[in-house]
């Protein structure tokens, strides 16, 4: 997948491309319809199929609170786009110029003057421009105008009639319902990250970790979680138990994923891990002493060891709206 950051120099062979719009963070089940649409749309005009999305995410951008609200590392999403089957990724940096946009000028400017999109995909609910004020109707009346098509693609739900959103799953995830944010999300739900050196107070009890900082990513519910673990480079996975939090038994503060595999103890340090996280055990606590933490991680492994036994069945199913 190429990637194209200055639209004002467009490369002519990702110019009159199908263009789906969005932030697609998680890149899940509503988001594949739309890239779906994109990608058929494309191979129809045999033109490339492109995905615009956006630097940093726009409601981290208008943050005062710096939230942490992505369900995925970048590396995920562009993975995951190009397994879509998507030609070129449009990658906007979203800063105070592109904010102060209007709606008009982004239609006229980028996706007609410099991209000559041939059609523009959205989903049901797209705004844009500065204050929000372009809709899939705006966008639908000037590409009438300016020649080019659009597709505003109709919600999916999740089978009960709540429509599949990245806030949704956050939502699931806060409360810990691991499995149902995956179902809605069309994949595991994984955290990504290198290893970084800790203070290794897991070697001294028994259980060693590999640390991950939670940089920029949306916190799930507190906790312990089951965990499959794949490392770049290698084709097999690890069982393991995780821990997301603030480790509150050693009065830390930042929010961090420790992972303990289970019969191995690898060099992991800078290593880029994949994990997989399948269920929630129970919620983050603070212990008076290690012995007690070290009865409840040797407890927490126990379960998790249960629970990946077990083939993963997916919760609910969905259907289009």
């Amino acid at each position: 997948m190429r990637i194209v950051r200055d639209f004002s120099d467009c490369p002519p062979a990702c110019q009159g491309s199908v263009v789906a719009l969005g932030n697609f963070d998680g890149v899940h089940l509503g988001h594949r319809e739309i890239l779906g649409q994109c990608v058929a749309s494309a191979r129809a005009y045999n033109v490339p199929s492109a995905v615009m999305t956006f630097e940093p995410h726009p409601r981290e951008y208008f943050s005062k609170q710096h939230q942490r609200l992505r369900l995925c590392s970048f590396r995920q999403k562009l993975d995951m786009m190009e397994r879509c089957g998507v030609d070129v990724l449009f990658l906007v940096r979203f800063n105070e110029r592109f904010a102060t946009l209007s709606a008009e000028n982004f239609v006229f400017d980028v996706l007609h003057r410099q991209l000559a999109v041939k059609h523009v995909v959205t989903g049901y609910n797209f705004a844009f421009g500065k204050g929000r004020s372009g809709d899939t109707d705006f966008l639908s009346l000037r590409g009438q105008q300016l020649g080019f098509g659009t597709t505003a693609c109709p919600p999916v739900d999740d089978g009960g009639g709540h429509v599949i959103s990245s806030s949704g799953i956050r939502q699931l995830l806060a409360a810990g319902e691991v499995r149902k944010a995956s179902a809605l999300l069309g994949h595991p739900y994984v955290i990504e990250g290198r290893v970084r050196a800790g203070e290794k107070r897991g070697r001294t009890i028994g259980f060693p970790t590999a640390n991950i900082a939670l940089i920029r990513l949306f916190n799930p519910r507190h906790g312990v979680y089951a965990v499959r673990v794949t490392v770049q480079g290698e084709n097999r996975a690890y069982d393991g138990v995780a821990n997301i939090g603030t480790k509150p038994t050693f009065d830390g503060t930042q929010p961090l994923l420790e992972v303990h595999l289970f019969d191995t103890n690898p060099d992991l340090y800078g290593r880029l891990l994949r994990v997989e996280c399948v269920d929630f055990i129970r919620d983050e606590t603070r212990f008076d002493s290690v012995e007690a933490l070290k009865t409840q991680i040797t407890l927490d492994c126990q379960q998790a060891k249960r629970i990946l036994s077990v083939p993963v069945q997916p919760e609910g199913t969905h259907a289009r709206s």
